[in-house]
């Protein structure tokens, strides 16, 4: 169709085509919808939950939410023009981990998890402009359950306060070629892609500056 010029091959689509560079930079927090997210990894001597992620889904009948927690953060680039920012996700299993109690509130239990990569069709990422944040609190009266509160939609600006900008380094790593047999399925991404996900810009200005491990600290 390209070659024969037709005008449904957009000069966007001809970008996308192409294909991300084989190399991706990794991430341990990041700002988007009013929000400020953190790797699991990241947060873990911190007293603060940034983690905690839901997707909200509508069907013909019902709306699906998702409940996860980011476990990794990568950014796509294609060839410079479009960047694309992913949420891999620790995703909770909504048909055992996620009940009602008798207050109507939502528990989760992340024993039960979905697409944690395993299987070859598993599908852990999720764009991070379809991610809200939750938190997860702990219920005392029901072992390995937490409960799930919405946070706030808030207006972010990093003042350079300690807990903010001390992240792991910034990580480039090559893609794998998923074309060719391998043993780590974790290299497979498999989503699906809608034009507002992907940024004519460059997002780095919104990704926060990675610097010293906490684990050095310790």
């Amino acid at each position: 169709m390209d070659e024969q010029g037709s005008q449904e091959i957009t000069h966007e689509l001809r970008w996308l085509a192409r294909g991300p560079v084989e190399v991706v930079r990794r991430y341990t927090g990041y700002t988007i919808n009013g929000f400020r997210f953190h790797t699991k990894k990241r947060e873990r001597y911190l007293k603060t939950q940034n983690s905690g992620v839901v997707v909200r889904t509508m069907t013909s009948n019902d709306e699906i939410n998702y409940y996860g927690a980011i476990i990794d953060i990568i950014q796509l680039d294609y060839s410079g023009k479009y960047k694309a920012v992913l949420f891999k996700c620790d995703w909770i299993d909504i048909k055992k981990g996620v009940k009602k109690d008798k207050f109507g509130m939502t528990l989760v239990n992340f024993k039960f998890l979905k697409h944690t990569g395993k299987n070859l069709w598993d599908d852990p990422f999720v764009f991070a402009s379809q991610a809200k944040k939750v938190f997860y609190v702990y219920d005392e009266r029901s072992k390995d359950w937490s409960v799930i509160l919405d946070a706030k939609v808030r207006d972010v600006y990093d003042m350079g306060d300690e807990d903010s900008n001390d992240v792991e380094e910034i990580i480039e790593q090559p893609i794998h070629n998923t074309s060719e047999t391998t043993q780590n399925v974790d290299a497979l991404i498999a989503v699906s892609v809608h034009e507002h996900d992907f940024l004519e810009v460059d997002v780095n200005n919104q990704i926060e500056e990675e610097e010293e491990d906490w684990e050095n600290m310790f």
